[in-house]
């Protein structure tokens, strides 16, 4: 991204931009990854081993959120790449913010944390607990 000093990048347009990317990148996250982990999770407790396959589904999930990163906001990844004028910086500090801030990360994301919350405790009761599945 060629910007010119002083020269505001950061507009109505491009926020308008960010916002629908973000909504299908949220909406994989949470209907792509969050509820396909949770399923996993439950899979998992119906194994012999729920750990072990709790492990290999993490696995195979990491592989499948590196395909979703291509969904991540395409103008977010070139504003932060770029060297912007310090308003359009701060701008940027407020739309991350805005959408990657603690508060904010647990209320859009919060089916996504849960399927992952499910399939890490599964995973980690199956290699700590020596007496099975739950």
């Amino acid at each position: 991204m060629s910007i010119k000093e002083n020269e505001r990048v950061i507009d109505e347009a491009v926020l308008a931009d960010i916002d629908a990317d973000f909504a299908k990148w949220a909406e994989f996250l949470n209907a792509g990854i969050g509820i396909l982990s949770f399923s996993f999770a439950l899979s998992c407790l119906g194994t012999d081993h729920p750990g072990i396959t709790a492990f290999v589904s993490l696995i195979f999930l990491l592989m499948f959120s590196l395909y979703g990163n291509s969904r991540f906001p395409k103008k977010l990844r070139e504003l932060r790449k770029a060297k912007l004028p310090e308003l359009d910086s701060l701008t940027l500090d407020g739309i991350e913010n805005r959408y990657f801030g603690l508060r904010a990360t647990f209320k859009r994301f919060y089916i996504y944390l849960f399927g992952w919350g499910a399939l890490a405790v599964v995973g980690c009761y199956g290699v700590l607990s020596s007496s099975g599945p739950l």
